[in-house]
């Protein structure tokens, strides 16, 4: 949702920039230094955005916030297209289910890849079917 404001923010600041401009108002471009500085902003709190697969944990890092999610937290992974805002760019996700109520939803480039070598660090998850399921006690 934040990510929304910003970006509309950013347009209404480039539209009135651009209608200053067009009225021939010597002034136009302090809009477009509002348009520059929440650009900076809105950038500085996406990029850099990586996973990390540490030792003992996932490290998700989107600008200045990085979490880590513990690798025995970690309940299933499963496929999704929620549009809720998280550190993922697509909305073709995969949501770490951690036992809290929203979980966390990433989105990298090579899902199938990233869910193999997930598998291979989460010994108490199986993966069937491009998803990471519990194992089941026999």
């Amino acid at each position: 949702m934040a990510s929304c404001f910003v970006v509309h923010i950013t347009n209404y600041f480039s539209l009135c920039a651009v209608k200053l401009y067009l009225d021939g108002d010597p002034n136009a471009w302090l809009g477009w230094f509002g348009v520059i500085i929440i650009a900076a902003v809105y950038t500085g709190l996406l990029f850099p955005f990586y996973y990390e697969m540490e030792e003992e944990s996932l490290l998700i890092r989107f600008g200045c916030i990085r979490s880590r999610i513990p690798y025995n937290s970690i309940k299933e992974v499963v496929p999704t297209r929620n549009p809720i805002s998280s550190p993922g760019l697509s909305l073709d996700r995969l949501r770490i289910d951690t036992g809290d109520t929203l979980g966390t939803n990433i989105s990298p480039a090579d899902k199938s890849s990233f869910l193999k070598y997930l598998a291979g660090q989460v010994n108490h998850l199986v993966l069937a079917d491009g998803q990471l399921w519990p194992k089941e006690e026999s």
